[in-house]
């Protein structure tokens, strides 16, 4: 008889231990496959929504969102200068229900390897109706190649925003905002070779139609031809103050569909070889943009 209850209690133990162990590998399976770990988080953030909803509290935006948005952009970058991306925010589920209270926010993001980015601001407040607010905000990222470089054509690259609601209440909402780099109707090279007094620009526009064009430099180590057909025919100018004495340091010309446009700088030391073209793996003395 006491057998047997030592194997009934070993049946019994081996079974609790059976089923902690089934317990175990179910929630390894619950947090670890991705499927179902996209499900639950899919419908806690459907439920959390819903409970804000509840409260009258909407915080929105056009590139971002709880489930995190894919927003492509191509071939609207030509993957030199600096690429703005405005990325709007509200507090309104439509035009008849918006949010009284003021809605704070954070914002954070990362980026791909190959660009580097900044923010127009850290955090934000979407003033609401309470306040006579128009419930909508909205801040800048700026997106910039990293280390100066030109990227490809047809190179991607990836900013992961993040906006967080402090108060009053907590929402997260996400967005990966991927750029791709188009054709560059627009391109430049410098040709210059040491010891030369001064360096040429070359412009070239291969799109059908003209374009507006800015050169960007520092006079301290440049200067502008001021005879030069790009300049005689500027639309806007910018000058930098050195010594005392006002110098041009950007400029704003047209050129033509389909034509070159060459433009001449005097170096302030010869010495100086600031070749420049977009297989280059320097940063150009010149930046360009239109």
């Amino acid at each position: 008889m006491r057998n047997k209850n030592i194997k009934s209690k070993l049946k019994k133990r081996v079974h609790t231990i059976n089923i902690l162990i089934l317990l175990i590998v179910l929630l390894v399976l619950v947090f670890f496959t991705p499927s179902i770990v996209s499900t639950a988080r899919y419908v806690y953030n459907t439920i959390h929504d819903n409970y804000l909803s509840s409260q009258d509290f909407y915080f929105a935006s056009d590139k971002l969102s709880i489930d995190g948005t894919e927003y492509q952009i191509t071939n609207n970058w030509s993957g030199a200068e600096t690429f703005e991306i405005t990325i709007n925010m509200n507090s309104k589920k439509n035009d008849m229900a918006m949010t009284a209270a003021d809605i704070t926010y954070d914002i954070t993001c990362t980026c791909s390897d190959n660009i580097e980015v900044t923010k127009s601001k850290n955090s934000g407040t979407i003033v609401g109706t309470d306040n006579h607010g128009a419930n909508v905000d909205w801040f800048k990222i700026y997106v910039n190649p990293k280390n100066g470089r030109i990227l490809n054509n047809t190179e991607e690259a990836w900013v992961e925003v993040t906006a967080t609601s402090t108060a009053p209440y907590s929402q997260e909402l996400k967005g990966k905002l991927i750029l791709e780099v188009g054709s560059s109707n627009i391109y430049y090279e410098i040709m210059d070779s040491t010891d030369s007094p001064y360096l040429t620009v070359n412009v070239v526009n291969s799109s059908p139609q003209s374009e507006n064009v800015k050169l960007i430099y520092n006079p301290a180590q440049i200067l502008l031809d001021m005879t030069s057909h790009f300049y005689l025919n500027s639309v806007l100018s910018t000058t930098q103050n050195l010594g005392g004495f006002l110098y041009l340091n950007s400029v704003t010309s047209n050129v033509d569909s389909l034509s070159t446009t060459s433009v001449k700088f005097y170096k302030i030391n010869s010495a100086q070889n600031y070749a420049y073209s977009a297989s280059s793996n320097t940063t150009p003395i010149i930046s360009l943009t239109y």
